[in-house]
């Protein structure tokens, strides 16, 4: 089997679309890490500092959390 046949149906199996739909799938799923680590870090701050504005932060983390969430999900029921 030459390289040139092997490399060739390698390419032609991978689907280009099944490999953007993975990236944007995996994409989401470290976006909602990233999101659930930044409001723990809205949380070690408001206990650290208290200021007025805390509560707000706090709504504004759990709001995000929730886009988050609901991008991954719409994500995967397009998909």
């Amino acid at each position: 089997m030459p390289v040139d046949d092997f490399t060739s149906s390698i390419f032609e199996s991978l689907n280009v679309a099944f490999a953007i739909k993975s990236f944007l799938i995996l994409f989401l799923i470290f976006y909602v890490i990233f999101s659930l680590i930044l409001y723990r870090q809205i949380q070690l701050m408001c206990k650290t500092l208290t200021t007025p504005v805390g509560p707000f932060l706090k709504f504004v983390g759990i709001i995000h959390i929730g886009v988050a969430l609901a991008l991954l999900l719409v994500t995967l029921g397009v998909f």
